[in-house]
């Protein structure tokens, strides 16, 4: 089992991996829709996101208790944003959907060792495969 604090600084690792990769770059800081003449861009992404939002999340502490989950569904986020503005097959759409890939891949290591607690049964089971 692993404590919280142990999966975010994983977490960390994991995000510091990503945003490494020299073909990152379009995900590292939010989307200059204005400059690259994007004037659709706000009224179809709704919460935009990004690796380097994430980032200084984690690093003030706005995960609520370390929330890994919270985490993982803010990087989410970026793919699914990215393939929702971008048409399916383009360039972009592919680079998020190959992100999202490695990025599960990684995490799925992560959450397996996190226990998940049921109110109901106020029992903790594990996922792991």
């Amino acid at each position: 089992m692993m404590s919280e604090d142990e999966a975010m600084r994983k977490m960390s690792k994991l995000i510091n991996y990503l945003m490494s990769r020299q073909d990152s770059a379009p995900f590292r800081e939010p989307v200059d829709w204005k400059n690259l003449e994007l004037f659709d861009y706000p009224k179809i992404v709704k919460k935009p996101m990004d690796l380097g939002t994430i980032k200084r999340k984690m690093e003030r502490g706005q995960y609520t208790n370390g929330n890994v989950n919270e985490c993982a569904d803010d990087i989410r986020l970026i793919w699914t944003n990215c393939k929702t503005y971008n048409a399916d097959g383009s360039d972009f759409y592919l680079l998020a959907n190959s992100f999202s890939k490695r990025f599960e891949d990684r995490y799925r290591k992560i959450e397996c060792k996190l226990p998940r607690i049921f109110s109901r049964f106020r029992s903790i089971v594990f996922f792991c495969s």
